[in-house]
């Protein structure tokens, strides 16, 4: 007996990517595209709400309008939704980590190609993960990323932003952005604002479209 196919949601702000991969899974057989969305919020709407659609696997790029809410999908899926299949241009390995930390089924690179891309998504839809051997390793030796706020602070702090400045734009005392910095100083063994920030462009905690 042929097995029902699998139901694929993909989620991707790149036109071009979202019809590529939307072609692909409509010529797969055992595959069937019941929505798309280009933002975090469309994509919610997708999984909960009034226009909700059942689905297997969630196939969603890691950075949304520049932003890595990909990752915040990770929390609107649930341990008991659809599983993520997230796909990237970033290899950065704190942010693999954190995919893997808060539940992704799969990581994958947008120069893999279609093939590979379909497989993962068979191997996540059957209970699998999909990351590479090399992608594994990465995970266990990268170092953690920043919390949300500390992403904010690091943001900031990029851009050229006193103490006093990140915590007026944060709302915060500035004894609090430096408890923040303090933090992110020992936990990262840097010793000044330089350092840190480097850190953060090089690990791709901050983009240079978010700082500016």
């Amino acid at each position: 007996m042929v097995g029902q196919p699998v139901r694929v949601v993909l989620v991707d702000d790149h036109p071009a990517i979202l019809d590529a991969v939307s072609a692909a899974v409509r010529g797969a057989p055992d595959l069937v595209l019941v929505g798309t969305a280009r933002s975090l919020d469309d994509a919610r709407a997708l999984l909960d709400g009034p226009r909700a659609v059942a689905c297997d696997v969630v196939v969603s790029d890691v950075q949304l309008a520049g932003e890595a809410e990909g990752l915040r999908l990770l929390e609107a899926a649930g341990s008991d939704g659809p599983a993520v299949l997230l796909l990237s241009s970033f290899d950065q390995p704190p942010l693999i980590r954190t995919a893997f930390e808060h539940g992704a089924a799969g990581y994958l690179l947008k120069t893999s190609e279609v093939p590979e891309i379909l497989d993962a998504i068979r191997i996540v839809a059957a209970g699998g993960t999909a990351f590479s051997a090399s992608m594994l390793r990465a995970i266990r030796s990268a170092p953690r990323r920043p919390s949300d706020r500390e992403i904010e602070v690091l943001t900031l702090v990029c851009g050229g932003a006193s103490n006093d400045e990140v915590g007026v734009r944060l709302g915060v005392t500035e004894k609090t952005v430096e408890s923040h910095l303090r933090r992110l100083f020992d936990r990262y063994g840097v010793l000044s604002r330089t350092e840190l920030a480097v850190l953060a462009l090089r690990e791709g905690w901050v983009t240079e479209k978010a700082r500016a």
